[in-house]
């Protein structure tokens, strides 16, 4: 596949312009977890994943967080990345991240799939609504978080949802409409992304139908830094 190119992408954290260091503790629920900032000080923080991250958040392992945000916000901090083990890389914690990033992968080419002269976001289509509306083409954009082996895997939980999505893009398919599927790995160290069967074997089955009725599925991994993703290279999507 292609090598590394540098983007001009939106910043990771929103709140404030370089994201807090902090220790995870635990994760009290799905949509939580406890952190340890600098100073011992304890915090809670809103994980923007409905995923697992699995392999991804570990006990003592170093994030980033965004915040803190107004006393009127049920958590005062906001998850944007963890870092994991042997070569240290961060991996991007909001599955919101990967959608706000794509505008600009698609504006410095890495898609050329694409007519990237129109891009809509969250676009209705019928009773469905799409990610985004590139040119003529319906498509839906999936973060990958979960790696093994050098290969993104997706997804790290049941997703019944992104199985709908893909039967979907596969139904506008069918009907004569160009339709896509993006995975986004929200990490650097992968070659390619492929669905994650053992966790979700309707998801990959879904996947492979819509390929067969001739969705495009394409992939790409992020390079992110503390600011946000600083390089991006197309990888392959092996089904």
């Amino acid at each position: 596949m292609s090598g590394w190119i540098a983007i001009a992408a939106p910043r990771l954290a929103t709140a404030r312009r370089v994201p807090l260091r902090a220790t995870f503790v635990d994760r009290p629920h799905r949509f939580a977890a406890r952190c340890t900032l600098r100073g011992g000080h304890e915090v809670m923080a809103h994980v923007p994943n409905p995923g697992r991250l699995t392999g991804v958040l570990a006990p003592r392992c170093q994030l980033l967080l965004d915040g803190p945000y107004p006393p009127t916000r049920a958590l005062p901090y906001t998850m944007v990345a963890a870092r994991v083990g042997g070569p240290c890389v961060w991996v991007g914690t909001n599955t919101l991240y990967a959608n706000r990033v794509f505008p600009a992968l698609v504006s410095h080419g890495l898609f050329p799939e694409f007519d990237g002269r129109t891009i809509r976001a969250e676009v209705v289509h019928g009773r469905s609504r799409f990610d985004f509306q590139v040119g003529g083409m319906m498509i839906e954009v999936k973060s990958v978080t979960l790696a093994s082996g050098g290969a993104g895997r997706f997804p790290d939980a049941v997703s019944a949802r992104a199985a709908r999505h893909c039967d979907e893009l596969a139904a506008l398919c069918r009907s004569g409409h160009a339709t896509a599927i993006v995975f986004v790995a929200q990490r650097g160290d992968v070659e390619s992304v492929a669905p994650e069967d053992d966790v979700d074997p309707a998801f990959g089955i879904a996947i492979r139908r819509a390929a067969k009725a001739g969705v495009r599925v394409l992939g790409c991994a992020l390079e992110i830094a503390p600011e946000g993703a600083a390089r991006v290279r197309r990888v392959a999507v092996l089904l």
